[in-house]
């Protein structure tokens, strides 16, 4: 004789709800309350029964999603069972979900039988509004794993962004972290020519100025220049300058040694000129030589 089990969700339910109770201080993990009630042969199952339950990725076979939940001598009246499942934190990540019931009763002594078919999990309405509401601009896309947004400006901790994305902390080092490798050629790259290094000499004396030949650059978008700046004068003294569009961003007032800075300077895009300038004392010549490693930095990152 054909032996028949069914299952029966009960019908208010709601799978996919968190059922445990909030108990001060302490945060919520992924259990929820699943229950139903156990048939065999039409017959409600009375009594002492071991109760399993598994997760899966498709109503039949496909592959198992976390851990086996197993609850032992479980006592069932007229079938009905209400459990707190939990298959880990990672489990239900937006993709379909069926979840395997399997028993034996009386509890500890035969085989496992598996109701058929698999149940399957539905969000409740609230938990998908939650995620793409509609007065939501985010929209999670559950095989990427991630989050986007069509909205023109996007801030963290700030109400009011001024830019694509700003992220505004509480000061020191800690509004923003970059791993190490996480920065790409698109994201931080020269715009200019000569591999993006300006060098030069000049020398002057008798209280007298000279000026570098302007040298002509051009960047493509707004952002941030980087410069590395390397200056020496030698035998000096003297006062070396140097301009972007007559800005100062740099110099060196020291003498016969290697002097090292770095200056971060915004840009706008468009044509742009560099020169560098030296001034001698009064009697005293001076000569000065130095060089520019320039990284252009593009405005996709914010310098508060």
């Amino acid at each position: 004789m054909r032996t028949h089990i069914a299952f029966l969700a009960g019908g208010i339910a709601a799978f996919l709800i968190a059922a445990t109770a909030f108990r001060g201080g302490q945060p919520l993990d992924s259990t929820f309350t699943y229950q139903g009630q156990l048939r065999n042969a039409g017959q409600l199952v009375n009594g002492s029964a071991d109760l399993r339950f598994t997760l899966w990725d498709s109503d039949t076979a496909g592959a198992q999603v976390g851990t086996a939940n197993t609850f032992n001598n479980y006592t069932l009246t007229d079938g009905r069972f209400a459990i707190g499942l939990n298959f880990g934190a990672g489990a239900f990540n937006g993709d379909e979900r069926w979840i395997q019931v399997e028993f034996r009763s009386p509890a500890g002594s035969g085989q496992y039988m598996t109701l058929s078919p698999r149940d399957k999990i539905n969000a409740t309405p609230y938990a998908l509004y939650a995620l793409n509401g509609s007065d939501s601009h985010w929209t999670y896309n559950p095989k990427a794993q991630g989050l986007s947004t069509s909205v023109s400006k996007v801030g963290i901790g700030t109400s009011s962004p001024t830019a694509a994305l700003e992220v505004v902390g509480s000061g020191g080092d800690d509004a923003v972290k970059l791993p190490m490798g996480s920065i790409g050629a698109s994201e931080v790259s020269a715009e200019f020519a000569a591999a993006g290094y300006l060098s030069g000499g000049l020398s002057a004396s008798g209280g007298t100025t000279s000026f570098d030949t302007p040298r002509t650059f051009v960047v493509a978008n707004s952002g941030f220049l980087v410069l590395d700046i390397t200056t020496k004068l030698c035998p000096g003294p003297g006062f070396l300058s140097l301009f972007i569009d007559d800005v100062g961003v740099g110099g060196d007032s020291g003498v016969c040694a290697d002097h090292r800075a770095q200056i971060i300077v915004p840009i706008s895009a468009g044509a742009h000129t560099f020169r560098a300038q030296l001034s001698a004392p009064t009697s005293y010549p001076a000569r000065a030589t130095y060089g520019v490693l320039v990284y252009f930095v593009r405005d996709a990152l914010v310098f508060q």
